[in-house]
Formats: structure tokens, C-alpha cells, sequence
């Protein structure tokens, strides 16, 4: 509006950063003011600055900064606004992508330490226990202690499979065949992904297995269909992947929700930090539907 009021097509505003008094774009791009430039004060406190053309010969009028001033207020603070979200959205994503490598790390410490070495144990007590000749209080003490041993090592394989299931090494449809082998006959894959990031293969696993869960456990369903898909969009090149969408259908009772802290609320923070969106329709006594959209890049 200015440049066409001023004939300036040259004309740049600039704003002063609430963060650290920087004079920039609202696109965030540094500029400095030169020997037509003006001030801009709302409330006795600059807050950005009008820069003409260097070549022009007079300043913007009084009247003109004026009646610009709270326009550019509001300008201003929209746009530190959508800075700040963009930067805490990009800080969430950071945080979930190094919670996966954390417990991807986790899980391989248990697989190859802990639980090796138990697993070793054992072994050398049945060794031991063979070659300890006919004393039945010996025998009786190593099969006791085998037992713990083999205890132990069945809590810490499901300790790992919690932390981040196993199966995602090999993709998320191979994933996703191994957890519908939980019920068969009433989970139906429809998987069709490519290869994918390993924060959004692990996301969409933990929004199946949650919502498969919740319909075995408390919806009572007989039919549960899981269908992936990829999304894309197309340039004159090719065509790129796009968004990942999970949808987990089933017949159950109904009446799930995202509320309080339940598991559809971590999965809706979940998804949330990937920059995607999670939604749940479940109508009492006609099933429930949950889907996540989440953004692959391309």
C-alpha cells in the first residue's frame, strides 16, 4: 500500500525484532535504514521504520508514518508470532526425532548387553548343572536359578519391544504384519508405503498399535481394517511422497475420545510434534475411526 501511495516501488519496511531489537523484514531478513528513512513509533517506543528509495529527495510525510504505525503494529506481531510457532514446531520435531534415536539406542543396548549376557548365563548354569554330578540340591538350586535367568530375560525382551519394536528395522508393513498376527482373521493390512524416515514409520506404528489396542481391549471389535497410504503431489520432474495417511477402522461399541491423558492424547501430542494431525470419530455403538496425517517431505 505505501509503495503504490508513495510511487516507491522500492520502498522496504522494516520492523525491530521483539527478541533482540534487530531491524528486519517480516519475512526475517536484516535491513538497515539510509538518509530518507523514518521512524516508526507506536506509543513513544520505535517499532520498525520506513525506508524510501535512497534516490528519493523528501521523506514520508508525518501523516503517511502515522496512519502506517498501526498497521505495522499488527504486522509486526504476527509475524514474530508465526516465528516463534515455526521455531517451537521445528523444536518439537528435534525433541521427538532424538526421543526415537534414544530408544532405537535403548533397545539395542538390551538386545546385544543385557539380555545376551543373561541369555550366556544360563547356558554355562546348565553346563555347570551337568557336571555337577547327582547331588539333587545342587541340581534343584540351578534349575531355580535358570528359571530366574529365563524370567529375566522374557521381562527385558518386552522392556525392548516397548521401548521401539524390533520389527521396524525391516519397514513399518513388515512392522505391521507382526502386530496383526496379534489377532488374526480380524485385523485387515492395507499397507502401501515407501520407504520412510524412521520418526514418521515408528509415529504411524504407535498410532496402529494404540488404536488396535483400544478396539481389542475395550470396543470388543470383531473387524479391524488398517490401511497406510502414501499421498503425493506432482512437479513437472516427478512425482514426490507427499503425507502418510493411517486410518485404523473398526466395528467395536465406540465412544473413544481424546481426552485427559489416555493413550489417544499422547498420540495426538505425538503426531502433533511431527508436524502432523491426528483425529478420532467414534460415534457410540457404530465404531471408530482414527486417523493420523503425517507429513513425509519429499
Amino acid at each position: 500500500m505505501l509503495r503504490r501511495a508513495m510511487r516507491d516501488p522500492d520502498l522496504v519496511i522494516g520492523y525491530r525484532s521483539l527478541t533482540d531489537g534487530r531491524m528486519q523484514t517480516a519475512d526475517g531478513l536484516p535491513v538497515s535504514g539510509n538518509a530518507m528513512s523514518v521512524r516508526v513509533l507506536v506509543r513513544g517506543e520505535q517499532i520498525g521504520m520506513i525506508i524510501p528509495c535512497p534516490n528519493r529527495t523528501h521523506r514520508p510525510a508525518p501523516e503517511i508514518v502515522s496512519a502506517a504505525a498501526p498497521m505495522m503494529d499488527a504486522a509486526r506481531l504476527t509475524s514474530e508470532l508465526a516465528r516463534a510457532t515455526a521455531e517451537t514446531e521445528a523444536s518439537r520435531q528435534r525433541m521427538l526425532r532424538a526421543s526415537y534415536q534414544e530408544r532405537r539406542r535403548l533397545e539395542r543396548d538390551l538386545h546385544d548387553g543385557a539380555q545376551q549376557r543373561l541369555v550366556a548365563l544360563g547356558m554355562r548354569l546348565r553346563v555347570l548343572q551337568r557336571t555337577a554330578g547327582t547331588d539333587a540340591g545342587v541340581c534343584e538350586s540351578l534349575d531355580a536359578a535358570v528359571a530366574e535367568l529365563g524370567t529375566a530375560v522374557a521381562e527385558l525382551r518386552q522392556l525392548a519391544h516397548g521401548v521401539r519394536p524390533s520389527a521396524l528395522d525391516d519397514g513399518l508393513a513388515f512392522a505391521l504384519s507382526d502386530l496383526a498376527r496379534r489377532a488374526p482373521g480380524i485385523i485387515e493390512l492395507d499397507v502401501h508405503a515407501a520407504e520412510l524416515p524412521d520418526a514418521v514409520a515408528t509415529t504411524a506404528y504407535y498410532v496402529v498399535s494404540e488404536a488396535v489396542t483400544n478396539a481389542l481391549r475395550h470396543a470388543g471389535a470383531s473387524r479391524i481394517l488398517v490401511a497406510v497410504h502414501h499421498e503425493t503431489h506432482s512437479d513437472r520432474a516427478r512425482t514426490h511422497p507427499h503425507q502418510l495417511r493411517v486410518r485404523v477402522t473398526d466395528d467395536g461399541c465406540g465412544g473413544a475420545g481424546i481426552r485427559g491423558t489416555g493413550g489417544l492424547t499422547g498420540l495426538h501430542d505425538r503426531v502433533g510434534a511431527l508436524g502432523g494431525s491426528l483425529s478420532v470419530a467414534s460415534p457410540t455403538g457404530a465404531g471408530t475411526l482414527v486417523e493420523a496425517v503425517l507429513p513425509c517431505g519429499s
